[in-house]
């Protein structure tokens, strides 16, 4: 092994210091990459590169490609790194969906972090509860929270009937940050 490969730090994510690096951090936590196993076994080890290892676009199941967080510009087996995942994330997502976040709710300057941050990542999965956001907008969180539960495609993926299971955690996320929010 050499001097330089035997220094080599593996990547890790990047500390979160500002409001929009704690985003892309939530944002991480609840996204997956779509590691290329091929990629990593047929080159040297990318888990120990400073760009991390390999990762590929995926296919939604409306036909189209993402790569890395969200990113939905991809084609077919487009490679990329961790590295430029969060990179993409922290530069060009985070700000393009606080901007939408904050064109859903006026108030949004007003809120706790930890709800922004909440309804934020809710935004970037794709916001479909205009009556829960209507209940932010009108101050009635604890109705929000419970409205916001109020969706089948959630009550599905708690009883176990669809694949979805990773929605569950983010609508309850937000949930509970809207019942933090109102006091109770």
């Amino acid at each position: 092994m050499s001097a330089r490969r035997r220094f080599m730090e593996p990547y890790s994510i990047q500390p979160a210091v500002t409001f929009n690096d704690r985003v892309a951090h939530r944002l991480m936590e609840l996204e997956g990459l779509n590691y290329s196993y091929k990629a990593i076994h047929q080159r040297e080890d990318y888990s120990v590169r400073p760009s991390g290892r390999v990762i590929v676009s995926f296919k939604e199941n409306n036909g189209t490609y993402t790569k890395e967080y969200g990113d939905n510009t991809a084609v077919a087996n487009e490679y990329g790194s961790e590295y430029m995942a969060e990179k993409n994330l922290k530069e060009i997502l985070v700000p393009e969906y606080i901007e939408r976040t904050m064109g859903l709710f006026p108030n949004y300057n007003s809120f706790s972090e930890d709800l922004k941050i909440e309804l934020i990542q809710s935004v970037f999965r794709g916001w479909g509860s205009p009556k829960a956001a209507g209940h932010i907008n009108k101050g009635d969180y604890a109705l929000a929270a419970v409205e916001f539960l109020d969706n089948k495609e959630y009550e599905d993926a708690a009883a176990g009937i669809t694949n979805n299971a990773g929605i569950v955690p983010r609508m309850q996320a937000l949930s509970d940050a809207l019942i933090k929010e109102s006091g109770m």
